[in-house]
């Protein structure tokens, strides 16, 4: 948490990336400075600064949870058996497509790890990760956009993952560029998605008419079949939905991917319960293309 709000520079946004209220960060600062006996966060302008005091806590901290993350390696490598506890942020396709095929993997392979899954999107996840209240994030990017860079991570590709741009069975249109009169359903502003498909039907020639702010990516293909909006839906959705019966694809001149990624801390890359996940990931995402 120390660590967070001196990257941060305000409670407010330690708070944000923790997942947590500024409330409930500030008072456990209040717990751990009492417990210090001294003040470890000082107000300069409008946010904040770990005191000299803060700063000797959190480069102990950070010494202390990287030597953890490498006594268990060592420890692991020394039984040869990936087992314990991995929690992953995943994001929600991709916990439709993957999630359930994964752990039919580990339960077969490394009944001794025990899988901890939560819905978080991507841009929390690295940082939750980062922070160590994660060991594993999904995450994703869209074509012309870039994963976020955190030093601390490593990120390995997973797999890729076509979108589909659909629209109602009954619509005129064959192609993106004709959709221009047509209703869509996006995810709400400031997502990565959404803006990576609005700039598409603008290279398209028009500007969409968004008339469905909605996250819940099941319910864009929902409307879609129900003949009630145009949108783009991941193939992770289409593939544990039922597929893309009752609507149309409307044709680009090119086909779209986004990137999926799985992304750990370096320290715990390792690990060989991480790598088992890793590989029941890997398994769940390619074990179409084995069959």
């Amino acid at each position: 948490m120390l660590l967070e709000i001196h990257e941060r520079g305000t409670l407010t946004a330690a708070a944000k990336t923790l997942h947590l209220t500024s409330s409930a960060i500030s008072q456990q600062i209040s717990v751990l400075e009492k417990e210090a006996g001294t003040a470890l966060i000082q107000k300069v302008g409008r946010g904040v600064q770990l005191t000299t005091a803060g700063l000797v806590l959190v480069e102990g901290a950070r010494r202390v949870l990287e030597e953890f993350d490498s006594m268990k390696t060592r420890v692991e490598s020394l039984t040869g058996e990936a087992r314990g506890t991995v929690r992953i942020a995943i994001f929600q396709s991709a916990s439709l497509a993957l999630l359930p095929a994964a752990l039919e993997y580990l339960q077969k392979n490394h009944p001794a790890v025990q899988l901890h899954a939560m819905q978080i999107e991507p841009e929390i996840g690295l940082n939750l990760t980062k922070s160590r209240q994660f060991d594993l994030t999904i995450a994703e990017t869209y074509p012309n956009h870039f994963i976020p860079e955190i030093p601390e991570l490593s990120y390995e590709l997973l797999t890729e993952d076509r979108l589909n741009i659909i629209a109602p069975q009954a619509t005129d249109a064959e192609e993106l560029t004709e959709a221009q009169n047509l209703r869509w359903v996006f995810e709400n502003t400031g997502n990565t998605s959404r803006q990576w498909a609005i700039n598409l039907c603008r290279a398209s020639g028009f500007e969409p008419r968004v008339d469905f702010d909605i996250d819940d990516v099941i319910t864009h293909l929902h409307l879609v079949r129900a003949g009630y909006a145009a949108a783009i839906v991941p193939q992770f959705i289409v593939q544990s939905s039922g597929g893309l019966n009752g609507v149309k694809i409307l044709r680009t001149p090119e086909e779209h991917f986004r990137k999926i990624y799985m992304v750990t801390r370096r320290e715990s890359q390792d690990q060989l319960s991480i790598g088992a996940v890793r590989d029941a990931l890997k398994w769940a995402a390619h074990r179409d293309a084995e069959v």
